[in-house]
């Protein structure tokens, strides 16, 4: 990593500060930590979340790279209790903005002088972020609001970034390998993404994919950029105003259902993730309104997620295995997604996932809410080395923040209720069902024909053999098995039919292959 005089100079003044700072807050959480991994799933520590309170207070005090840190964090149950994951939840992006006098040589030196560029600019912030903040203006006669980096933002991060990798190097001796590694990978995840967010070519390109998607689906507004005012450091939109989504009793008055509100934006948010390329995984209140008429307004799409098809049927498998409580399952998409080794004790993993289900006994899945479906897999990832890949990390604060707002619309909101519907409404279930069936069937076919290629050694070394197998034998099996492997791969020109006449067809090819081996 590449540093000027400026940011050396500044991460100098500022690691004994931050030193200072986090290290009363590293002790207490390397202490609850230990003893969190001892104590029953059950207990509940008030003063493990008391201390979990004083860390998202550390963080707040140092500034825009530790707030976006911790929220990252919040969705980290393999590294932190779930004390402290309960507080930094609540880690809200909203810091009093920057004097106007700082922005205003930003907007210049990206646009040109703004009296040349709009018709008329609100100096005052219409809100403040860790990273930016937005000014209302009117520009050709139109309403717009206008999105500035805070001023020396790239510097700070660089800074705070390079003290906080070397004071990760200074802890090494003093914590697990496990836990220093984990730590590392968060740190360099989030250094590798979090200049993403003060690019706002990035955060355009992401609105525009996200419109195009939703376009004709949802009924659902997301401002539409304005290209010729926008660059790498401001972002022109069109102001789209609305009421905000977790006030309540304006959403009233205005007539809306809220229930029907709380449907809507959950099944938004879950189309995206489950069938499109992109999803928004920062639904805080802040960044969600509603239009007097209904309509979802959605703002900021500088943290988004992604899940290439694989991950997207690990999910769905994981899902699947939740709300079924099926721990063999769990772990095989915890496998498959990569944030379980395959080498990992199967044995003890699963009496563990067992212990977490039976908490939950005498509820079904569909009472259940999302965070308590979570805890099943908080619980056991707090306990063993996981390694969550960085889609799901987003999907799961994205789903607990989706949660939350819906749960302050309707109280009796059930996320997994609602999901279990989509998925069977449109179709999900029975496509990773197939795609299941499709997997087993190209495993069961390569394992054949390994068989088949390991056939002629076999046959040698039962000619040289003392007394050789009847050849009678030896012309039935290496038949059959062929045979088998013909029709069970006939199976994959199938998947296109309904399911369960795939599933049927299948069976009886299994129970014909039975049949022809025991001859």
């Amino acid at each position: 990593m590449q540093f000027d005089d400026n940011v050396l100079k500044g991460a100098r003044r500022s690691e004994i500060r931050i030193f200072f700072k986090l290290y009363p807050v590293f002790r207490r959480y390397l202490k609850d930590r230990d003893e969190a991994k001892s104590e029953e799933e059950s207990t509940w520590s008030y003063r493990r979340e008391r201390n979990g309170v004083k860390a998202v207070n550390a963080f707040i005090s140092l500034g825009p790279t530790f707030i976006k840190l911790g929220q990252v964090l919040s969705a980290r149950p393999d590294l932190l209790p779930r004390e402290y994951i309960k507080s930094f939840e609540k880690l809200q992006d909203e810091v009093p903005p920057a004097p106007f006098a700082e922005v205003k040589p930003i907007i210049e030196r990206n646009l040109g002088p703004i009296s040349d560029r709009f018709d008329s600019f609100n100096t005052e912030a219409i809100s403040g972020a860790s990273l930016g903040q937005v000014y209302r203006a009117v520009y050709n006669g139109k309403d717009v609001a206008v999105k500035v980096n805070r001023p020396d933002v790239e510097n700070i991060l660089r800074r705070d970034l390079y003290i906080i990798n070397r004071l990760l190097k200074l802890a090494r001796g003093h914590v697990e390998n496990f836990l220093y590694l984990s730590v590392m990978n968060v740190i360099n995840d989030f250094n590798s993404r979090i200049y993403d967010e003060v690019d706002y070519r990035k955060e355009a390109s992401n609105a525009e994919r996200i419109r195009k998607n939703l376009r004709g689906r949802e009924n659902i507004v997301v401002p539409e950029i304005i290209p010729e005012l926008s660059s790498k450091e401001v972002l022109t939109l069109e102001y789209v105003s609305g009421i905000k989504i977790t006030d309540v009793e304006k959403l009233r008055a205005a007539g809306i259902d809220l229930k029907n509100l709380a449907w809507r934006l959950d099944l938004t948010f879950m189309r995206m993730l489950l069938r499109d390329d992109i999803f928004h995984a920062d639904p805080h209140p802040g960044n969600i309104s509603v239009m007097p008429d209904g309509q979802i307004i959605l703002y900021d799409f500088g943290m988004v997620g992604t899940l290439d098809s694989k991950t997207r049927f690990s999910l769905l498998s994981l899902y699947d295995g939740l709300v079924n409580t099926d721990p063999d399952a769990i772990m095989d998409a915890l496998i498959s997604m990569g944030a379980l080794s395959p080498a990992a004790n199967r044995a003890v993993m699963r009496k563990s996932m067992e212990l977490a289900i039976a908490n939950f006994y005498g509820k079904s899945p569909d009472e259940a809410e999302v965070r308590e479906l979570f805890e099943i897999a908080n619980n056991v990832i707090f306990e063993f080395p996981f390694r969550l890949p960085r889609s799901l990390v987003l999907y799961m604060r994205m789903s607990s923040l989706l949660e939350g707002v819906c749960l302050q619309l309707d109280p009796e909101f059930k996320f997994v209720k609602i999901l279990r519907e989509l998925l069977y409404r449109e179709g999900l279930l029975d496509e990773l069902y197939r795609r299941q069936l499709q997997d087993f069937v190209k495993k069961t076919v390569t394992s054949l024909e390994k068989g088949i290629d390991a056939l002629p050694l076999l046959k040698r070394r039962l000619e040289e053999s003392e007394q050789p197998a009847p050849r009678k034998a030896d012309r039935k099996i290496p038949a059959s098995i062929f045979l088998g492997s013909v029709l069970i791969a006939s199976v994959l020109t199938m998947v296109q039919r309904p399911l369960l006449a795939g599933v049927a067809i299948a069976a009886d090819l299994v129970g014909f292959l039975v049949v022809l081996v025991r001859k």
